[in-house]
């Protein structure tokens, strides 16, 4: 599958079309149906709760409380003879057991801000994700053959490795929707997602809570069923935790191509998709953000809708350690190569970000996308109200980005 002609493909000398919209404005409005919000923001338990980071601060305070006053106590009538202090091992046991509490309170408040392990539930998958238990089973090495209820899809998670192109043997992990079954005529369109750094293709399944929130929008009739596959796109060399999807011309993983000419024609191999532009589509967050942006608008014969959450419009320090020389950094920009690429197919582009994310980031995400609407693409633009660069950004954004992506995907 070779790519679109981008720069290559840089248009020297070309201007936006006359009459072309105005650049968007984002969207701050949460519109998705109060029932189906509720529900959604039901996925936090816990271990992401601010009150439990509360409880815990309070309870740290109260047992260091117990350990000065015994401390005083003690002070007051100390004990006869020599040697050790009455009473000492409380406090070592009060200031150590103290100490934890502040440990466990700090860690599940960055928790309740970032979103990465939103609920027990969610504890194992990133656990699994992360190598530390199993992931959930491919059926026979068939994961086509592994389906959900009728009410609930499935998550499989297979081995798909590229040891000639320098990639990590990681997991791909594949959501199919409820009522799947590979042995009727039934086709679908799939979503390719791409991780940020670090991370693991599991986050979309722990922190952004991705199959459950397809589920609650299929049951409420707002999207339609569709495959999703979640590509681990770490790799070896340089920068081998941050590829940024890019094929590296400085000893690195080839990326690019690995997600082009193994992940995408593995799947429509082994899933009952439609193989064709119309009815694939490609996200991301952060880096995996980026990830989306360049490699859909790279590749416009083979995905024709863009959903980029908390992305950026230039290659980071990692994409930067991935390429040689400056020419292939500006290649692999979109921010530098919309405005001037030539756009041999329309592609719909999705971007979110949070309303608390550095400003930076918001003004590149408008650039972005008035340079897109000014080149004739379909773009929306939004921001979560609250939000900054997280995972828990990810989740509030991505049932908008889910109905986007449903509704520019061709039907099956």
């Amino acid at each position: 599958m070779s790519p679109s002609p981008v720069p290559g493909g840089l248009l020297p000398g070309a201007s936006p079309s006359p009459g072309a919209a105005p650049p968007p404005e984002p969207d701050t409005i949460p519109t998705l149906p109060p029932a189906v919000l509720r529900e959604l923001a039901g996925r936090s338990d816990w271990v992401s709760s601010w009150w439990t980071a509360g409880l815990l601060a309070a309870a740290a305070v109260l047992v260091a409380g117990l350990v000065v006053l015994d401390r005083r106590r003690r002070a007051a009538r100390p004990a006869e003879g020599t040697g050790r202090p009455r009473g000492a091992w409380r406090a070592w046991v009060g200031t150590v057991a103290s100490g934890l509490l502040v440990v466990l309170s700090v860690s599940v408040a960055v928790n309740a801000y970032a979103g990465y392990v939103p609920n027990v539930s969610a504890v194992r998958t990133t656990m699994a994700g992360w190598g530390l238990v199993d992931p959930p089973p491919s059926h026979r090495d068939k994961p086509s053959e592994r389906a959900g209820s009728a009410a609930t899809g499935s998550v499989t998670s297979t081995l798909l490795p590229a040891p000639d192109l320098r990639m990590a043997d990681g997991s791909t992990w594949v959501y199919t929707p409820p009522g799947f079954d590979p042995s009727t005529d039934t086709r679908y369109p799939v979503l390719y997602l791409f991780h940020g750094s670090p991370g693991r293709p599991s986050d979309w399944f722990a922190a952004a809570d991705s199959a459950n929130v397809v589920d609650t929008l299929l049951r409420a009739g707002l999207v339609r069923p569709m495959i999703l596959v979640a590509v681990d796109v770490n790799g070896t060399g340089p920068s081998a935790h941050d590829t940024e999807c890019l094929d590296s011309t400085t000893g690195g993983a080839q990326v690019e191509t690995y997600v082009t000419d193994v992940v995408v024609p593995w799947v429509d191999k082994t899933f009952p998709t439609v193989p064709d532009r119309e009815h694939r589509a490609i996200g991301g967050m952060s880096s995996g953000g980026f990830c989306a942006l360049n490699l859909g608008l790279r590749h416009l014969g083979t995905f024709s809708t863009i959903m980029a959450l908390e992305p950026y419009g230039d290659p980071g320090a990692g994409g930067r350690a991935m390429l040689a020389t400056p020419e292939e950094r500006r290649a692999n920009s979109p921010s530098r190569y919309v405005p001037t690429m030539d756009f041999t197919a329309p592609v719909a582009v999705f971007l979110d970000g949070g309303t608390e994310a550095p400003r930076t980031d918001r003004e590149a995400n408008r650039r972005l996308a008035a340079a897109l609407v000014e080149r004739g693409q379909t773009v929306e633009l939004r921001e979560e109200p609250g939000q900054g660069h997280t995972w828990a950004m990810v989740h509030a954004g991505l049932p908008y980005g889910l109905l986007f992506v449903s509704e520019h995907l061709a039907r099956p």
